[in-house]
C-alpha cells in the first residue's frame, strides 16, 4: 500500500470470479461508483484491481463488499504474500469445481441430446428430461445465473445474462409444455421439447470458461516465488558474540547478522567479517558468483556459497532491492493491458443487442394478433438461444489451446494463452546475455604457456592448480577443476595452503611457492603470453594465471560460450524482420563481443533489473510490440513488462513462472517457430470468429422468424441444434492446427 500526498491511498487488491473482459467492466465500474473511490483500473489479466481512495471516506473492506454485491469477491490481506496465496488457493479451487461441472454437463447432456433428437418416447419421459436439463442448470450452470443477473440488476449484461435468460426461457418453455402439452395444440402447433438446448449451451459454455480458466489460473505464483527468496528467519549477533534467531521483520538498521554457508543473506547490507563467493545471479544475471570481503555490499535474497558471513543490515523490509523488484513485477503486470479478444470487444454491444432482439421479435409477432402467442414465443426464444454466444465464446481458447498442444510437441511451452495472439505482432526482440543468448555454464576453453614447458613439467603444473583449487571457494573454482580433469589431469600434493581475499591462492610443492590469481599476475611476462592474456580480457571472457617464484607459467581461459543456435536464430529472426536487441547486466566488453559472434547490433551492457525494465517500457511507449527473452531472476521485472515474455528451460524458476513461453531445454531455435506458430494460431482465431460472426447474422433473422411466411420457422429445436454445430465448426477449424506445417 502507498500513501500520496494528498492523503489519498493507492492499492492493488486480487479479484477473482472474472470470466471475461465484461466482467472486469463490471467490477471497474461497480468500484468506481464507490464514492470515495477517485480512480479504479481492473486488469482482467492479472486478475487484480488497482484503486486510488479517499481513506476518510471509503475503506478496503467497503469497497470489496460492493465487489461482492457484483457477484465477484476482492481479496483484502494483511500482506501482499498473503493477498496472492489466497488468491491462488481461491482460483485452484474454482478451477477443480469448474471441471467438476463440465464433466458432469456433458455426462448428462449426451444422453439427453441423443434422447431428445431422435424422438426417443417411453413413460414419463418430459419429466425425465426436464430433471436432467435441472440438474445441468443447477449444479453446473448456477454462476451463470447468480452473475448474469447480478449484472442485469446493475445494468452491465454480460454473456452470462445471455445464457441466463436463454436457458431459463427454453427451460421454461418446455416445462410450460411438459405441464400443459395441449395448450399449444389448440393452436396447431405441436408441444415440442426444449431441454436439450438449455442442457446443450451450459455444456458448450463451460467447456470454453474452463479452457480459459486453465490458462490463466497461474496468475500470482511468480510473485509469491520471489516473496520465498528472503529467508523468513535470520541469525542476529548480539554484543556479546552470541547469536539469536529473529524474525525478518524485526531486524533493523544497523544490526549485525550471520550467514551461514549455503544460505539466502537475508537483508541488504555490508559485510563486515569473511570472505565467501556469493551467486548474484538473480540482481546481475552472472553465471559467475562474486567473491565478496569486508566492506563489499550484499543484497537480499543472494545465496552465500562455501565461506560465512557477517553483515550490517543496511536496508531492510521494503526498501531492500528484491522488494523493489518484487514491486517492479506487480506494477508491470498490473499496467500490462490485456489483449481484448475481438468476442470480448463486441460483447458489451452484443449482448443487449441480441436481448433486445428476442424481445422486438415477441413484440412483433404479438403485434400481428393474439393467435401468434406461440409463435411469438418460439421465436423469441429461438433468438436468444441461437445467439447464445458458444461459437463466439470458443473462437479463441479452442485455437489457442489447440496451438498451446502443438507448442507443446515442438518445445515451446505456453504458459499465457494471450502470448499466442500478441507475439504474431512483434516487432522487437529484446535479449540476455547469459542463460539466453550464451549457454550460462562457464568452461575452460583454453590454456596458454608462458615459455617451453615439457609435457610433464605442464602437468605437475596443471595437478598443482588442480589441488589448489579444489579447496578454493572462488567463483570460477569449479570450472577450472572440471575443465582439468576433463583434460585428464591428476591432482598433485601441495602445503601450506593460503587463500588471500583480494588476491588468490598461494600454497608449495617441493619446496616452490606457487600463486593463483587474477591476470595482474600475467604483467611482468613475455609479451605473446601477456598479450594473449589481454586478448582474452577484451573479449570478456573469465582469466586464472599461475605463477611459479611470482613468474607467470600458466594462464586459463574461462568463457561462457554462445549457444550453437544463437548465430542462426538471431539472423533467421532478422529475416523475419524483427529487431534484436541484447540488454545485459554483464561488463560492456564482454557483451559487445557476445552480440558480434552473434550477429546483433544494438547492445545496452551494465543495466540492473530496473533499468532493463525502464528499457521495455521505452520501446513499448514509442509503439513497439516488444518481447523479452531472459533465463534470470534479474528479467523478472523486464519480462513482466514485456508485451512477450520468454524464458529459457533449465533458467531460474522465477523467469520461467513471469514468462508467458518457455523454450524448453533453451533452445533458441524453438523461437522463430514460435511466431511463425503464432501467426497461425491467429489466423485460426480470426477465421473462427468470422464464422462465428457470420453465424449469428444469418442465424438471428431466421429464428426470429423472417422467412415464416414462406412456411419455414427455426424452431428452439433446430436453434440449438445449429447452435451446437457452430461451435463444432470452430472446434473442427481450430484442430486443423494440429496438421498445418510450420516451415
Amino acid at each position: 500500500m502507498a500513501v500520496r500526498k494528498d492523503k489519498t491511498e493507492h492499492s492493488i487488491f486480487p479479484v477473482t470470479g472474472m470470466m471475461c473482459a465484461v466482467c472486469a467492466g463490471t467490477v471497474q465500474k461497480t468500484v468506481s461508483d464507490i464514492p470515495g473511490v477517485k480512480s479504479a483500473e481492473v486488469n482482467f489479466a492479472s486478475s487484480e484491481v488497482a484503486i486510488d481512495w479517499d481513506p476518510s471516506a471509503v475503506s478496503p473492506k467497503q469497497i470489496a463488499e460492493a465487489v461482492r454485491e457484483a457477484g465477484y469477491d476482492m481479496i483484502i490481506a494483511d500482506s501482499e504474500a498473503k493477498a496472492i496465496e489466497e488468491k491462488e488457493r481461491q482460483e485452484e479451487k474454482s478451477y477443480q469445481f469448474m471441471k467438476m461441472r463440465v464433466i458432469v454437463a456433458w455426462v448428462i447432456t449426451i444422453p439427453l441430446c441423443v434422447l431428445c433428437m431422435t424422438h426417443i418416447h417411453f413413460y414419463g419421459a418430459a419429466w425425465v428430461y426436464m430433471l436432467m436439463t435441472l440438474t445441468v442448470m443447477v449444479y453446473c450452470g448456477m454462476d451463470f445465473y447468480r452473475r448474469g443477473f447480478k449484472a442485469l440488476i446493475h445494468k452491465a449484461p454480460s454473456m452470462d445474462s445471455l445464457v441466463a435468460i436463454s436457458t431459463i426461457v427454453s427451460f421454461l418453455f418446455s416445462l410450460f409444455n411438459t405441464i400443459m402439452p395441449e395448450a399449444l395444440a389448440i393452436h396447431g402447433m405441436s408441444a415440442d421439447l426444449y431441454y436439450e438446448g438449455a442442457a446443450m449451451i451450459i455444456a458448450f459454455v463451460l467447456t470454453g470458461k474452463m479452457m480459459e480458466m486453465r490458462s490463466r489460473r497461474s496468475t500470482g505464483l511468480a510473485l509469491r516465488a520471489l516473496m520465498g527468496l528472503q529467508p523468513s528467519e535470520a541469525l542476529l549477533v548480539k554484543d556479546d558474540g552470541s547469536t539469536q534467531k529473529v524474525r525478518i521483520s524485526e531486524i533493523k538498521k544497523g544490526d549485525r547478522l550471520l550467514v551461514r554457508p549455503g544460505e539466502k543473506i537475508p537483508v541488504d547490507g555490508i559485510v563486515t567479517e569473511g570472505v565467501s563467493p556469493v551467486d548474484e545471479s538473480m540482481l546481475t544475471g552472472e553465471s559467475i558468483p562474486i567473491e565478496k570481503c569486508k566492506g563489499d555490499k550484499v543484497s537480499a535474497g543472494t545465496v552465500n556459497g562455501l565461506g560465512t558471513l557477517t553483515i550490517e543490515a543496511e536496508a531492510v523490509g521494503d526498501a531492500t532491492e528484491l522488494s523493489r523488484i518484487i514491486r517492479a513485477v506487480r506494477e508491470a503486470q498490473g499496467s500490462k493491458a490485456p489483449i481484448q479478444r475481438l468476442v470480448d470487444k463486441v460483447a458489451a454491444v452484443f449482448v443487449p443487442t441480441v436481448m433486445v432482439i428476442s424481445l422486438l421479435t415477441f413484440c412483433i409477432w404479438m403485434a400481428l394478433g393474439n393467435q401468434y402467442l406461440p409463435v411469438a414465443i418460439v421465436c423469441a426464444v429461438s433468438v436468444l438461444v441461437i445467439a447464445c454466444p458458444c461459437a463466439l465464446g470458443l473462437a479463441t481458447p479452442t485455437a489457442v489451446m489447440v496451438g498451446i498442444g502443438r507448442g507443446a510437441g515442438m518445445g515451446i511451452l505456453v504458459k499465457d494463452a494471450s502470448a499466442l495472439e500478441t507475439l504474431a505482432k512483434v516487432d522487437t526482440l529484446v535479449i540476455d546475455k547469459t542463460g539466453t543468448l550464451t549457454e550460462g555454464k562457464p568452461e575452460l576453453t583454453g590454456i596458454a604457456k608462458n615459455g617451453d614447458f615439457t609435457d610433464a613439467e605442464t602437468d605437475l603444473l596443471l595437478g598443482i592448480t588442480l589441488s589448489a583449487e579444489t579447496k578454493s571457494t572462488h567463483p570460477l573454482a569449479e570450472a577450472l577443476t572440471a575443465g582439468i580433469k576433463k583434460r585428464g589431469k591428476e591432482p598433485v600434493e601441495i602445503s601450506d595452503f593460503e587463500y588471500i581475499p583480494g588476491f588468490g591462492i598461494k600454497c608449495s610443492h617441493d619446496g616452490v611457492t606457487y600463486s593463483i590469481g587474477s591476470a595482474d599476475l600475467a604483467k611482468e611476462s613475455e609479451s605473446v603470453f601477456r598479450d594473449t592474456v589481454q586478448g582474452w580480457l577484451a573479449d570478456g571472457d573469465g582469466v586464472v594465471v599461475l605463477a611459479s617464484e611470482s613468474k607467470p607459467c600458466l594462464a586459463f581461459r574461462i568463457v561462457d560460450e554462445l549457444r550453437p543456435d544463437a548465430k542462426e536464430t538471431i539472423a533467421t529472426l532478422r529475416h523475419m524482420g524483427i529487431t534484436v536487441e541484447l540488454l545485459t547486466g554483464d561488463r560492456e566488453d564482454t557483451a559487445r563481443h557476445i552480440a558480434e559472434e552473434a550477429g546483433i547490433k544494438k547492445v545496452i551492457a551494465g543495466v540492473r533489473p530496473e533499468e532493463k525494465r525502464a528499457r521495455i517500457g521505452e520501446l513499448r511507449s514509442n509503439r513497439h510490440v516488444t518481447a523479452m527473452a531472459g533465463d534470470g531472476i534479474n528479467d523478472s521485472a523486464a519480462l513482466a513488462e514485456a508485451d512477450v515474455s520468454i524464458a529459457m528451460g533449465g533458467g531460474s524458476d522465477i523467469a520461467i513462472e513471469v514468462a508467458q513461453l518457455t523454450l524448453v531445454g533453451g533452445r533458441l531455435a524453438s523461437l522463430p517457430k514460435a511466431i511463425k506458430l503464432s501467426k497461425t494460431t491467429l489466423r485460426i482465431i480470426r477465421e473462427n470468429l468470422f464464422w462465428a460472426f457470420i453465424y449469428n447474422i444469418v442465424g438471428i433473422p431466421l429464428a426470429a422468424g423472417v422467412l415464416c411466411s414462406a412456411g419455414f420457422m427455426l424452431s428452439p429445436m433446430y436453434a440449438s441444434a445449429a447452435m451446437a454445430l457452430s461451435s463444432l465448426c470452430v472446434v473442427g477449424n481450430s484442430l486443423r492446427l494440429k496438421r498445418i506445417k510450420l516451415k
